[in-house]
């Protein structure tokens, strides 16, 4: 039997309001379009997409940062529902938030150029009321499991490289002990000798907090290494969920399979080469059906005027596309080659 999920989110939409469209006129953008997603407890769950794909917004809807219009959001039995006007003082998120953390791809922007690594550190601490010396041995601690020398605590951002800003902020978000540990690409700005580090960092952290990771990331490689579920975004739009053993065995949507194989590292895409042509469409004039089909060669015709709905393809696998056929234990429309 399948465990209930750590966190269930059901039919989430997302719109800014349109500043472009003048003073007189009231008009939104849609950045999430009605999307259902599934994270369980212990999962490192890897959002995968380009850029402006709508990833971020997603997890800042997710942590009531930006309100959602519609859809809902359950949290260890209470439901968040949609709504535009104080939905972050909701009591379901107040407790999510509690419960959460978020480290961001820029360690040094997300730090105050001014406090030392120890003040940044114990921070969040003073916040929840801890004493003085408690904080300074908490601090200690956390440097320690997070890689980060004592020596270092005294110096502020600017006197330290990317990976030990990045280690500070690590150890930042687990001082409040959360369970669920969103990482906005958080491996970006380090060289591949922090990056691999930070991976050996993050997996020992993992096991030893129990936490849950929600990870957007473009390193594909990185979502395979240490990937538990991934999902992929176009345009606002999931396009394909599955386990990650099983995305990366065998990708079914032809954006997931440009972007493995957009990947320059010999041995990780068997498959024929496949450039996407064109540009990331803008979202204020998005196409009609499905969102992919102005880019993909595998297109039908009834992609140009009908978005697809997901299908399930595998256990725990679903696509949103058209080449796939309603029935999963029948054959697709068209089976894509690899």
């Amino acid at each position: 039997m399948t465990p209930m999920p750590f966190l269930r989110i059901r039919d989430l939409s997302v719109r800014f309001a349109d500043r472009e469209a003048g003073i007189f006129r009231r008009r939104f953008i849609q950045a999430i379009h009605g999307l259902d997603l599934d994270i369980h407890a212990d999962d490192t769950f890897c959002l995968l997409g380009e850029s402006g794909s709508g990833k971020t917004t997603l997890a800042s809807a997710i942590l009531g940062l930006h309100p959602f219009h519609r859809g809902r959001i359950t949290y260890n039995g209470p439901t968040i529902n949609g709504s535009t006007i104080k939905q972050s003082n909701d009591t379901a998120h107040k407790s999510l938030r509690a419960d959460c953390q978020m480290v961001f791809q820029s360690p040094a922007a997300s730090l105050n150029p001014h406090l030392t690594l120890q003040q940044s550190i114990e921070e969040p601490l003073g916040a929840k009321g801890v004493g003085k010396t408690e904080r300074r041995e908490a601090v200690r601690a956390l440097a320690g499991q997070a890689g980060l020398s004592h020596d270092l605590l005294s110096r502020r951002p600017g006197e330290v490289s990317g990976g030990q800003n990045q280690r500070a902020c690590i150890a930042r978000a687990l001082s409040t002990r959360p369970r669920l540990l969103v990482l906005d690409e958080p491996l970006t700005a380090l060289d591949a000798v922090a990056r691999q580090q930070m991976v050996t960092l993050l997996c020992r952290l993992k096991e030893n907090f129990g936490l849950t990771y929600f990870l957007i990331t473009h390193d594909l490689a990185l979502a395979r290494q240490i990937g538990t579920r991934v999902a992929v975004m176009y345009l606002g739009n999931l396009v394909e969920k599955a386990p990650a053993a099983a995305f990366f065995a065998e990708p079914r949507h032809p954006y997931a399979r440009a972007l493995l194989s957009s990947v320059l590292r010999p041995g990780f895409w068997q498959g024929k080469r496949i450039v996407l042509q064109g540009e990331l469409p803008s979202l204020r004039r998005p196409p009609k059906g499905c969102v992919f089909h102005p880019r993909c060669a595998e297109r039908l015709p009834i992609c140009t005027h009908t978005a697809p709905r997901p299908r399930a393809v595998a256990e725990g696998h679903t696509v949103c596309c058209h080449l796939f056929g309603a029935d999963p234990s029948g054959p697709s429309i068209r089976e894509p080659g690899r």
